[in-house]
Parts: C-alpha cells; structure tokens; sequence
C-alpha cells in the first residue's frame, strides 16, 4: 500500500487559533485558514508533518497543539485527524503529526538513552567537537525532533519517522559585518551539531534493523551557498549519511536541485539575501528515506510550489499564499 507524506512547515500556525484552542474568526485569520487547508485537501497526504504547529502551554496547560490541530482538521474536512506530539518545546511552537487513523496508528518512540553522551534523548545535551578544538561543546535543541513509530493498519508493517527542525541560519537582528560573519559561523556549527545528533539517532534505528524516514524543515540543502564549501559539507548531507557506507545513506528523491533564473530549483521556500536585498529560492524541506523505502510513481517526490509545479498552479493566486510556509511531498511503498 503506497503513502504519501508531506513535511509542510506552517509559519505561525498558532496565530490562527486562540487560548482555548479553537480557530480565530476574524477577518485577517480567515482567509489564511482556508488557504491552508485549500493545500492541505489538494496535497491529501496520509500523513503530515507540521512544522511550527499551535502552542503547547506547559505551565498553565490551557494551550495545546493536539486540541488546535484536532479542531482544525474537523473545520477543513481532513481525512487526517489525528495528531501526535512528542518531546514539548521550552518555546513557543511545536512539532506535529497530523495523520489518517483509518490508515496509520502513531505513537511517540524516543530513542538514544538519557545518561548516553554519544547518543543521547532529544530533549537532553549533546556534546560536540564543531571547531576541530579537541574540546566538545554543548548542544540542546530548541524544539526538540519528533520521533515515532507509524504502524500501517491490516498489515505487520510499521516504520520509524523523525520530524525535525534544526537550527535557523538566518540572522534577523541589525549587526555590522564582521559580527554577522560571527554569528553565520556559530548559527552553522549548530546546526551541524543538531544533524549530526539526527544522524546518531538514524544508524541506531538502522542497526536495529529499521525502516527510518527524517523529514522536516532542514534550514539548509546541498549547495545552497559559500559556507559549505568553507565547511566542506551542508546539514542536509549530515542527515543523509556517509557515501563510503552506501547502504546506510538515506535517500533524497528530490534529487539535487538546479541553479535557476530565480535561484534554486525545486525550492520550498525563498529568502531576501542581505548583500544584493533580491529574494533567492533554496530547497530546505526533505524527506529522506533509508535504502529498504521504496517510492511509488515515476514522480513520487513533488515541492508543492505553486510557481515551480504544474500539480499546484491552480492555488497560485490563494490571497496569502507567501504567509502559508512551505512544504514537501513524498509517496513511498513501505
């Protein structure tokens, strides 16, 4: 039986919904809403990973993502209607799973083991060398990966999945040159560190035996630009695997993409390049998959660009259709 999941990360989902979990009415809200699930019906993935979903509030326990996620889907008419959440971050925004009960069964797996400093929970510390200094740094994840064992229902067949958002590499705050060559620095060995520790969490699940899928807003994508040639590698590439163990490498069937007119093609999403203030298209939503995965179709994997892909041109012109993020889409056979 062939699935189709889409990683689609929503920006500021929980400015949609209110403190009681329940979608906004309100003129600016509404025709966003829609939007989404306009693209959300038109993807029809069995199974979406939300990256940036609603607010779970830890310390008055008003605010949930499962319960905004729940109401959404029964206010768009999605067959998706069940939602997972696993480790909650200590900010604002969370990482979901919107899936179709009828279909698949999820539940949150965590690996590594809380005293492991090589391999530890994603909600623990990681200590790693990224300066080449022989002295490990610690490392915590903002909004810690989603990690769960997805079950296909009537049959013995199941898969692991980590849902991901690593490090932004994106410098937002006025800073002179020489500190923003700083922080890219910094915002990159982070980031590294983050998918190295993806990583660790693949080849354990790999050496169990394991089907694994990562997917997620990667904030990078293989020659995006000078800085992984001065570091000799992108964090997508961490993730993927080493090409010296073939059978280990997870695969992207987006394959790589191209240098176009207006940057990187297939692309997710685009960004204003400080330097030259023009809007660059990059690729930074994958889904990767390991070897034993097979795909479906002679296209199973599409980036549901409305400007770049046939499939979705007729949502072009949805009214806030640069507000709704950006997404990727894959059909695998398990």
């Amino acid at each position: 039986m062939a699935l189709r999941l889409c990683s689609y990360n929503i920006e500021w989902f929980d400015d949609l919904f209110t403190k009681s979990n329940t979608l906004k009415t309100d003129a600016d809200s509404r025709p966003r809403q829609e939007a989404i699930r306009d693209v959300l019906q038109m993807v029809n993935a069995d199974l979406i990973g939300i990256v940036e979903a609603p607010n779970t509030t830890t310390t008055t326990g008003s605010q949930s993502t499962v319960e905004c996620l729940e109401n959404f889907a029964q206010w768009a008419q999605l067959r998706t209607t069940k939602v997972l959440t696993g480790f909650i971050s200590g900010g604002r925004q969370e990482l979901a799973l919107l899936y179709d009960p009828n279909k698949l069964s999820a539940q949150h797996a965590p690996g590594g083991k809380t005293t492991s400093k090589s391999n530890p929970r994603f909600n623990g510390q990681f200590l790693y060398d990224t300066d080449d200094d022989r002295i490990k740094e610690v490392y915590k994840f903002y909004r810690p990966p989603l990690e769960a064992r997805v079950k296909i229902k009537g049959t013995n067949r199941s898969f692991y999945l980590i849902l991901a958002h690593p490090k932004s590499k994106g410098i937002f705050a006025p800073v002179d040159f020489l500190r923003w060559e700083r922080e890219n620095q910094r915002n990159r060995r982070k980031l590294y560190a983050e998918c190295e520790w993806i990583r660790r969490r693949v080849d354990e699940w790999l050496d169990k035996g394991r089907q694994v899928v990562v997917m997620g807003d990667m904030n990078d994508g293989p020659g995006m630009d000078s800085y992984e040639y001065q570091f000799a590698r992108s964090a997508v590439e961490i993730i993927m695997g080493d090409l010296f163990k073939p059978g280990r490498v997870l695969r992207n069937h987006a394959g790589r993409p191209k240098w176009k007119n207006y940057g990187w093609e297939p692309s997710s999403a685009r960004f204003k390049d400080r330097v030259t203030e023009t809007y660059v298209n990059v690729l930074i939503d994958h889904i990767m998959v390991s070897p034993s995965i097979k795909v479906s179709g002679n296209s199973p994997h599409k980036v549901w660009n409305p400007f770049q892909l046939d499939d979705a041109r007729a949502k072009k012109d949805l009214p806030p259709i640069h507000h709704m993020g950006h997404s990727s889409c894959l059909l695998i056979s398990p």
